[in-house]
């Protein structure tokens, strides 16, 4: 194998271990776990979300700094969904009966 046909792959990178999305970086390495899952290089995801590389990296790389704008461009790019732990029901929107705030 020559090396040019290893630069051309993508490196399966490993899901987060973590339960819950707590952070940036957190979610950022779930990004990256589904980007490099689906062998998609950097370039053709942020192609494919309408962002910029250097986002997508930050995004990737846990910065909290950029704008939820790119996040859930990228999330809906890769198909990831994110839930609450609780589904709510119609009857059940009022602040006693759940945890947000």
């Amino acid at each position: 194998m020559s090396i040019f046909n290893m630069a051309n792959r993508v490196k399966v990178s490993d899901m987060p271990s973590s339960v819950y999305i707590e952070d940036a970086a957190i979610l950022g390495k779930l990004i990256k776990a589904k980007r490099t899952k689906l062998n998609m290089k950097l370039a053709d995801c942020a192609a494919l979300c309408g962002i910029g590389i250097n986002t997508l990296s930050r995004i990737e790389n846990g910065n909290a700094n950029c704008t939820l704008s790119a996040v859930f461009s990228v999330l809906q790019g890769l198909g990831i969904k994110l839930t609450t732990k609780e589904l709510l029901t119609p009857s059940s929107h009022s602040l006693a009966d759940n945890e947000w705030v």
